[in-house]
């Protein structure tokens, strides 16, 4: 029986080596194939493509609609009939004259737009823009998944670090409590100094899984940003360092001019105008020239009306005018419509500009901070890492506590995670900065 268990255990331990080997050796998520990934799968892009398209054929129909000729085929063939009558009055005598019509019959119409107040060249320029601000749109949208990634993947990444960082101060923690309880028994240490161990160890292991809901969290955003479900890889890669000359001369008064997502608002605004101009040339007459070719079949009346076999052609040219004097105030509303459309697509435009000022200064001021919080925790880390040194040599000579000593080592562990944080504070900060310049710094 022992033998059994054993074996299963070495069979358990043995799957458990095969697997870490197989992570280590999986193929490591980077930075680079993350964007790469993300831009080829997220359903996002794949939307804003279908849009742009959408605005392709939208500008096809208003050339057509506008310009383009208009073909018409009608044919028809009755298989029973019967015709209305007119009564003619004959000095007295009553004559039934059928309203007979063939029963056989293709017509061919033509008509091409010539005028119609110039809706239709409004039409075409709004759907024109509509599909610049599309291509915009896509633009700014591709870029915005670029950056959103990469911001996904450096807190991941940091918050790896972290749970990191975390797990060494608990394993710390634990071998203090154990070094300070043998002291207790041996009367170096008294209760106070084991339940202060004891509260740290349990704030340090609610931050380990805190740090460990992070990671798990963190990931599944960097998933959803690649349109995947699940994507357990490691990450490869590291916190950028970050230099706060980078960011010194930048100016925002160039952000409207580079960010696609304005770009694509002033556009629609445009369409937008283009559409108003067209719906309010509704009153104007349309006027159009076309023909209408027709060919049937002949038939005679005696005492019945009878298919002769035969088939004629018939057909007309000419000039066409519609004019809409009043449709219940249908087009009138349309107008006004697109009025308001036009407002709300200026006023949405101007509305993003004016974020940008504040986006500009607020994530500026946020990088050079954590620049200089950065710089600061790196010192903090050397002095600490010394402090720590000492703290034990002195604790050897019988001059320090254990509990001086751990309190070293706490200051240590939150300088690690201090550097971690203003790395990847920057680092969000430089790229939403990315993004309220509309370009890479």
């Amino acid at each position: 029986m022992r033998s059994k268990i054993a074996f299963l255990l070495a069979i358990i331990g043995l799957l458990a080596v095969l697997r870490a080997n197989a992570e280590e050796t999986a193929p490591a998520l980077t930075i680079d194939s993350a964007v790469t990934e993300g831009l080829g799968q997220s359903p996002d892009i794949q939307r804003a493509q279908a849009a742009k398209s959408e605005t392709e054929w939208k500008h096809f129909e208003a050339l057509g609609a506008g310009f383009l000729p208009k073909v018409e085929a009608t044919a028809q063939h009755f298989f029973d009939e019967k015709y209305s009558l007119t009564n003619f009055n004959l000095g007295g005598s009553i004559l039934n004259m059928p309203g007979f019509y063939p029963t056989n019959e293709a017509t061919v119409q033509v008509s091409i737009p010539i005028f119609n107040g110039l809706s239709n060249v409004r039409n075409l320029q709004a759907a024109s823009l509509a599909e610049d601000a599309a291509r915009a749109e896509l633009e700014h949208a591709q870029f915005q998944l670029k950056e959103e990634i990469r911001m996904a993947f450096y807190k991941a990444l940091a918050a790896q670090q972290l749970k990191d960082v975390a797990e060494q101060n608990v394993k710390t923690l634990d071998d203090h409590l154990k070094q300070v309880d043998t002291q207790k028994h041996g009367g170096v240490a008294t209760s106070y100094d084991v339940l202060r161990v004891q509260v740290q160890l349990n704030e340090a292991r609610a931050d380990a899984i805190d740090a460990e809901d992070n990671v798990a969290t963190t990931r599944k955003k960097l998933n959803q940003l690649l349109g995947l479900e699940e994507d357990n890889r490691r990450l490869d890669g590291a916190l950028p360092v970050p230099v706060a000359e980078r960011v010194k001369e930048l100016k925002y008064s160039d952000a409207p001019k580079n960010r696609t997502d304005i770009q694509a608002l002033n556009l629609r605004a445009a369409a937008a105008d283009r559409a108003r101009q067209a719906s309010q040339a509704w009153w104007v007459p349309s006027i159009a020239v076309g023909g209408q070719y027709q060919w049937y079949d002949a038939q005679n009346y005696t005492d019945r009306i009878n298919d002769t076999g035969n088939y004629y052609n018939a057909y007309n040219f000419g000039v066409m005018l519609k004019w809409n004097l009043f449709d219940g105030g249908v087009s009138i509303a349309k107008a006004g419509e697109a009025a308001q459309q036009a407002i709300q697509a200026e006023k949405a435009a101007q509305a993003e500009k004016l974020k940008v000022p504040y986006d500009f200064e607020y994530w500026k001021r946020r990088y050079v901070s954590n620049t200089d919080h950065y710089i600061s925790k790196k010192f903090d880390i050397t002095r600490s890492e010394e402090s720590v040194r000492l703290a034990k040599e002195e604790e050897r000579a019988g001059t320090r506590t254990s509990t001086e000593t751990l309190d070293a080592e706490l200051d240590l562990f939150r300088a690690k995670a201090g550097v971690v944080n203003a790395l990847v504070n920057a680092a969000e900060a430089a790229i939403r900065l990315e993004l309220a310049l509309g370009r890479e710094i």
